[in-house]
């Protein structure tokens, strides 16, 4: 009688073992509380593995397992109540959004030397991550750590896939905007940067 069970515990650990790294990453970026993820990782884990009878063999158990890890860091989030999390969830209007533009030449700066850039901007990106919408985020590291289609996101995070171009498009723009400005304050683009005090 213990051999189905046996047979389904390896057979899940068969699927999940290649995306447990994927898993975690996304989980640390995405739980508000650092000291949470990992057991909301397990309890994402060990809900899959409760449902594992209802995964058809054969579809797509990338997208079915990340959809029960983002229930749970949605769930983990609500329950953890930050300075931030009212700005984070409130959507911006499209005025609010566009009023701070990027000069063409700073962007071609960054462009050109990313490298030299990105190594000061670890900490700050991080923040820059942390402080988009919920959505934005989800969308944003579902993409990076995942490699997650639009189609696959959408079912996901069950939202129309429009929405998931979209708030995809709003992520990257903020970043962009933000590794603009971290840039430009820290002096990061060489002789032909300007550096705008507060």
């Amino acid at each position: 009688m213990a051999k189905p069970s046996k047979d389904r515990a390896a057979r899940f650990l068969q699927h999940l073992e290649p995306l447990k790294a994927a898993l975690e990453a996304y989980c640390r970026r995405s739980v508000h509380d650092p000291n949470a993820a990992e057991d909301v990782l397990q309890e994402a884990v060990s809900k899959a593995y409760r449902d594992f009878q209802l995964y058809a063999e054969g579809t797509n158990f990338r997208a079915w397992i990340f959809r029960y890890l983002n229930l749970e860091i949605y769930a983990g989030n609500r329950s953890f109540h930050r300075e931030r999390r009212e700005a984070l969830t409130e959507e911006p209007t499209v005025e609010e959004f566009w009023e701070h533009a990027i000069d063409e030449p700073l962007i071609e700066r960054l462009l050109s030397e990313p490298e030299r850039i990105l190594s000061h901007c670890d900490d700050a990106m991080a923040t820059a991550i942390d402080e988009l919408s919920p959505l934005e985020r989800s969308v944003l590291l579902l993409r990076a750590i995942g490699q997650f289609k639009h189609r696959e996101m959408a079912d996901i995070l069950e939202v129309p896939m429009g929405t998931i171009m979209s708030a995809l498009s709003r992520a990257r723009a903020r970043l962009r905007l933000r590794l603009a400005e971290y840039a430009r304050e820290h002096g990061l683009l060489g002789p032909g940067s300007t550096h705008t005090p507060k």
